[in-house]
């Protein structure tokens, strides 16, 4: 990658997205209110990356895609700040530019961003959704065929919509905002730093559709073993540590299972082991009284979380999450003590991956009847955790759990 040369404070936080958003890594070495906007300017562009490219498009000699990769970061950073977070022109440009000094193309970004300043973007109002709305065209046009263009307009307007921070906090008296559905999730007011320096006690940060499955599943698992299949970061250890006898958290990345090691630390996890095993092939001698499937999924449920998931999005995505899920289920299934627990839970919106992975395996094994998990009434049926994000108002989450015959 491109070394940088050095400019002012403003240029900083504007180089360091340009370097995130080449590198496909979050490397923002900031502090204070430099990192607060850096992380603000690296959402926003990700969020909004086809409705910038269309307003950028206009005004380049060249088709985007044949641009440097660092030019065409900076283009769009500029384009976010000038038709998102609606920075002044002149600053904008000005400290896009800087952040590129020393660049080739540095008076290209300068003469794009320039014209964009004076003559603005496209009307919005006659844009096709996905450009609009800045999601996978084949995306967008599954979702309208499925949910039609209004319910899907409004699932691409929450998507884009900054989420929320909060988790399960262990003093219900907290003076923190309550939650939408447990008595002790308390959200966390958004300042730029980080969350967890402004409360007490352990914290898992999550979004509460996720700490309902977790806490359904705990209730579940209380007093038994349990065997956790694709566990890192550890969203759901965190529940069912505190309730299970003991966890196997088992996660196929050693990268995943590092940040699961740190969160064990700073939460302070005595009753789980990590181990980096491929859950498909499980090697386990003995079986256990839970097996907890997190799946792989598409994370369609989760983008206004994970801005950068929806541009992984491809049919072919879709098969291989499928077919990761599929042989998951149909191995860790074996490892469930008669009378024993499964559940298997994703946070994606797609039926393939949720009700349609639950029909194909109640076909297959007729020894698993389904049970049905604990939770807010209106967020269960049929037994199955079925949560869409804005009709909750919470992020999108499945989960279905079976007990095995005696």
């Amino acid at each position: 990658m491109k070394t940088f040369s050095k400019g002012s404070d403003d240029a900083a936080a504007r180089r360091a997205v340009i370097e995130s958003l080449t590198s496909g890594t979050e490397n923002l070495n900031l502090q204070g209110r430099d990192r607060a906007f850096a992380l603000k300017l690296l959402r926003e562009t990700t969020v909004w990356r086809a409705r910038l490219d269309r307003a950028l498009a206009r005004f380049s000699s060249k088709p985007l895609d044949d641009l440097d990769r660092e030019v065409l970061a900076a283009l769009r950073i500029g384009a976010a700040q000038l038709l998102i977070l609606h920075t002044p022109p002149h600053a904008a440009v000005s400290a896009t530019v800087s952040a590129l000094s020393g660049h080739r193309a540095s008076g290209l970004v300068n003469a794009v961003l320039r014209r964009l300043a004076r003559e603005g973007e496209p009307d919005l109002l006659g844009a096709p959704l996905h450009e609009a709305w800045s999601h996978p065209e084949s995306l967008v046009a599954r979702w309208v065929s499925r949910f039609g263009k209004e319910k899907t307009a409004k699932l691409l307007e929450w998507n884009n919509s900054v989420p929320g921070i909060g988790g399960c906090h262990p003093d219900r008296e907290s003076n923190l905002e309550s939650g939408l559905y447990l008595d002790d999730y308390r959200i966390i007011e958004r300042t730029g730093e980080n969350p967890l320096l402004s409360i007490s006690g352990n914290v898992y940060l999550q979004d509460e559709a996720a700490a309902i499955t977790g806490k359904a599943a705990a209730e579940l698992a209380a007093g038994g073993s349990v065997l956790e299949i694709a566990a890192a970061p550890g969203g759901k250890t965190h529940h069912l540590q505190a309730a299970a006898k003991f966890v196997i958290s088992a996660d196929s990345s050693f990268s995943r299972m590092h940040r699961w090691r740190e969160n064990s630390s700073r939460l302070r996890w005595s009753n789980s082991i990590p181990v980096v095993a491929d859950g498909r092939m499980p090697s386990f001698r003995s079986a256990f009284d839970m097996v907890f499937i997190d799946a792989p999924c598409t994370n369609t449920g989760v983008y206004r979380r994970r801005s950068d998931a929806r541009w992984k999005w491809s049919d072919e995505y879709l098969k291989s999450a499928v077919r990761l899920q599929r042989e998951l289920l149909l191995s860790a299934c074996e490892l469930v003590v008669p009378g024993g627990i499964l559940i298997y839970s994703t946070c994606s919106l797609e039926d393939e991956e949720n009700r349609l992975q639950v029909e194909m395996f109640e076909r297959s094994r007729d020894n698993f009847q389904r049970i049905s998990l604990p939770g807010p009434a209106e967020l269960v049926t049929d037994g199955m955790i079925c949560i869409f994000p804005f009709d909750h108002t919470v992020d999108g989450m499945f989960a279905a759990a079976w007990k095995r015959d005696q």
